[in-house]
């Protein structure tokens, strides 16, 4: 019977020094120790130093959550937001100020993705007691709070040729190629601008006058190129692929045929058409087949037995016909939160005033949600050689958002995989593909291709009209969010950042079992599932979120600690990994005396002896000790010396 000590301090009597680090080291023995024939060993004893930190292993995840505050008997029928996952980089165990700086970078991510939200400024902040203790922490969330300036966007914004005709923009207009059927959009990123504030965000095309006719302008979610086989979201060249759930359409249930232009394929969130014959006004929602469809924005309507209200409520052109082509002239598009308002030529085509009838469903615009937060120019000619101008546009640019890419939009991270970490600020991700980059690229959310497809075919909030003009029956009615005091919804029953730690379906259906969040006790907040409040303000030139946590966060640790020795001859099984292992020994959470963090002396009373299947002596004069979590990395919240003893016998 032999017992050996192992430490990971330095050792002066040997001729080899261990390493110093407390979670892998390894000692060397002047004399060879030889372990006879058929031997086993076990630990008899351990001692290490746990620090205090937090620890936000990779089973350690929260969700994020931008909209309305939801009550105990509330929908997410009539929800225009979706939870926001973020992936956990943190990745281990940290001490309060490091994690502080890592989760920030977190916040950051996950409220990009809202143009409104000046995620450059998120901040956490460590919060202590009277005594100096730690407590907890202070998360801000700023929103921009304020309407923005129109700025031109420069020649060199990429042009998206979606339907795989040329065209072009020189900072002022973009003109189509000379073979028509022509989808463009314009995706300005960093310092460039980016997609149209949501805070009375405005844009504004000129029509040229020597057009022909047959030109679609609009607002969309981006269309980017897709890594995986280099082209556009939802085209394959000339050709609209169909949607659905395998797809990486941006529209998630268009339907070839059911959009506009000349083949309807041209799918955008909002957008006018001038046919030649009149003007009409449409935006991208689902029928009561749960099918994607481009519907027309019914604002001339008076009367009639489809939908029996006037809407000069919300139209200054509510004469029960269309405009003719010929009043076409500068059309600007005006976004305030969730309400869309449309002129022409001066005068308002469509806006939301008034929503007191089920009648003015169809005839005002469809919310805007979570999948179009981020919106870009779009326009598609029919004819070749067409063009516009664009005399204003109102965007968010890197100033204010956290990687300003057209592909960290929550729509596009749903669909396919993106360039965001070390790209430089005038990469697009098309050049980025076609020069063969080597950055790393993130993948597209787990099981999340769909989630647009289920807020347009589920929701009842952003569920059309039947073909007939009139409401599908469980459609839902109610007013649109605007901004009020510079916040989005407004300064009360608006738009609250809401932390998602654990499980709550009023925010997450728990059939997403792959992002349900479980950080309450790591944020501050257990045993709540969300933060009770956000502190929204806007007071004192600051407008946003502000809250601390609502209890000390946990300093233990959550995972589980093991002893692993890959220079012995035993074999164990991790089926975690799915691989042979070398781990020994599971370390208890709590030592003898029941503590947790600091000095921690385990005794191993109970122990259990692992063959070493040595049918000949093992002579051994360097012995290799790691400490691992269950993943088998490195349990790097250990500090000081670590000594390991273990006992080695025969075979009993």
């Amino acid at each position: 019977m032999s017992l050996i000590v192992t430490s990971s301090a330095k050792q002066d009597e040997t001729t080899q020094l261990g390493i110093s680090i407390p979670y892998q080291f390894r000692n060397h023995i002047k004399n060879p120790l030889t372990i006879p024939p058929n031997s086993e060993v076990a630990v008899e004893s351990v001692k290490i130093q746990r620090v205090p930190t937090l620890d936000y292993g990779n089973n350690i995840r929260s969700n994020f959550w931008f909209g309305e505050r939801l009550t105990s008997n509330a929908s997410l029928e009539d929800q225009t937001s979706y939870f926001i996952p973020v992936r956990n980089e943190i990745l281990g165990s940290k001490s309060p100020q490091d994690f502080a700086e890592e989760f920030k970078v977190m916040l950051q991510e996950a409220y990009s993705y809202h143009p409104e939200i000046d995620s450059v400024a998120i901040d956490v902040q460590i919060s202590v007691d009277a005594l100096g203790e730690f407590n907890g922490f202070l998360y801000q969330i700023p929103q921009v709070g304020s309407i923005g300036t129109s700025a031109a966007l420069p020649a060199e914004t990429l042009v998206q040729e979606v339907s795989g005709v040329s065209g072009s923009w020189n900072g002022t207009s973009l003109e189509g190629g000379l073979g028509g059927d022509c989808f463009l959009q314009l995706l300005p990123q960093g310092t460039q601008g980016g997609p149209i504030s949501l805070h009375n965000g405005s844009l504004t095309y000129r029509p040229d006058a020597s057009n022909s006719g047959g030109i679609i302008l609009g607002l969309s979610r981006p269309y980017c190129t897709d890594p995986t086989d280099g082209k556009i979201q939802g085209w394959d060249g000339r050709d609209m692929l169909e949607s659905g759930p395998d797809t990486d359409h941006p529209f998630s249930l268009a339907v070839h045929g059911q959009g506009l232009g000349q083949y309807g394929d041209i799918f955008m969130d909002y957008a006018v058409e001038d046919n030649g014959i009149d003007i009409r006004v449409y935006n991208y929602n689902a029928d009561q087949d749960g099918l994607g469809r481009m519907q027309e924005v019914v604002y001339w309507q008076k009367n009639n037995s489809a939908s029996a209200i006037g809407n000069s409520a919300n139209s200054s052109f509510a004469a029960g016909a269309p405009l003719a082509s010929s009043k076409m002239g500068d059309t600007t598009f005006e976004i305030e939160c969730e309400k869309v308002k449309i002129s022409i030529s001066g005068k308002v085509v469509v806006e939301v005033n008034d929503f007191s009838s089920a009648s003015y469903k169809s005839q005002i615009p469809m919310p805007t949600s979570i999948s179009n937060w981020k919106m870009y120019p779009s326009v598609y000619f029919q004819d070749g050689g067409d063009l516009t101008a664009i005399t204003n546009y109102t965007s968010r640019t890197s100033s204010t958002i956290h990687r300003n890419f057209p592909e960290n939009s929550w729509i596009t991270r749903t669909k396919i995989p993106v360039f965001l970490d070390g790209r430089g600020a005038t990469e697009t991700q098309k050049s980025i593909i076609e020069g063969g980059g080597t950055q790393t690229r993130q993948p597209p959310w787990n099981n999340a291709n769909f989630w647009d497809g289920e807020i347009y075919g589920l929701r009842d909030i952003l569920k059309g009209m039947s073909s007939g003009g009139t409401a599908i029956s469980d459609s839902v009615i109610r007013n649109y969010k605007g901004v009020g005091n510079n916040l989005m919804g407004g300064a009360t029953e608006g738009y609250e950042n809401i932390f998602i730690m654990g499980k709550n379906e009023r925010y997450m259906e728990k059939r997403v079992q792959v992002w349900q969040p479980n950080s309450a006790l790591v944020l501050g907040f257990s045993p709540f599932s969300i933060n009770q409040s956000s502190g929204m303000t806007h007071a004192g030139g600051y407008h946003g979120a502000s809250f601390s946590s609502s209890s000390k966060p946990s300093l233990t640790s959550q995972q589980s600690t093991f002893i692993r020795v890959p220079t012995l001859t035993h074999e164990t099984y991790n089926f975690a990994t799915g691989n042979p292992s070398k781990i020994l020994f599971q370390i208890p959470r709590f030592d003898n005396s029941g503590a947790e963090t600091g000095a921690l002396y385990f005794q191993n009373n109970d122990k259990t002896f692992i063959d070493l299947k040595n049918s000949a002596p093992i002579q051994l004069t360097d012995l290799d000790v790691q400490l691992v979590r269950k993943d088998e990395t490195f349990a790097k919240d250990l500090t000081g010396s670590t000594e390991v003893v273990f006992f080695v016998r025969p075979k009993m």
